[in-house]
């Protein structure tokens, strides 16, 4: 059974597709990616808690908030 803070390929691809998740991936790439990539780094090594701290700021943000609830309801 999939757990509701994983997403599938799909999912992903569909995301990352849409005008939202094109929004999404331009907000995590304010700071050059800088972020991004240590937090993908960091959950790729187990470390899931420094992952989502390094995205906090932006994933914890009001735009990202409704961005996500916009593509949620689709």
């Amino acid at each position: 059974m999939q757990n509701n803070s994983q997403i599938s390929v799909q999912q992903l691809k569909a995301l990352v597709s849409s005008p939202e998740g094109k929004r999404l991936l331009a907000l995590l790439q304010r700071d050059g990616g800088e972020n991004a990539r240590r937090a993908a780094e960091a959950y790729q090594n187990g470390n899931a808690a420094q992952a989502q701290s390094l995205l906090q700021d932006v994933m914890g943000s009001q735009e990202a908030n409704d961005l996500l609830r916009k593509f949620g309801g689709k």
